[in-house]
């Protein structure tokens, strides 16, 4: 465990951190604790986007339990079940790198002004 973790994402349910000494992503979610370098968090990030949730909702929508959607992780009798919401705060908390806001130039702004 590394002693100096800086904070790279928070949601209500998780938290991202990494730590210089290590190298290592430390993904906290819910109950689960995983430490990933960043190659691991990339494969994991790229794991969860490309999953079929209208499958597995369907697939297991007569299933009593409320989360539907199996993450594999690493060997095959270990799989975590998260629901839609859950696949949503986990692709946001793995957003590392925040897209850059553009601003609008004065052109860009379609306003005729008149001055009094």
């Amino acid at each position: 465990m590394c002693k100096s973790l800086n904070i790279i994402s928070r949601s209500k349910n998780g938290t991202v951190t990494f730590c210089n000494h290590s190298k290592l992503f430390q993904l906290i979610f819910n109950n689960l604790c995983f430490e990933l370098y960043e190659w691991e968090l990339e494969a994991l990030k790229s794991y969860i986007e490309e999953l079929d949730l209208a499958y597995w909702e369907n697939q297991l929508k007569h299933w009593s339990q409320q989360r539907k959607i199996p993450i594999s992780v690493g060997k095959k009798h270990f799989i975590i079940l998260v629901n839609r919401e859950e696949i949503s705060e986990l692709l946001s908390l793995l957003q590392l790198h925040q897209p850059k806001i553009e601003f609008l130039k004065y052109k860009d702004i379609d306003y005729q002004f008149i001055e009094n």
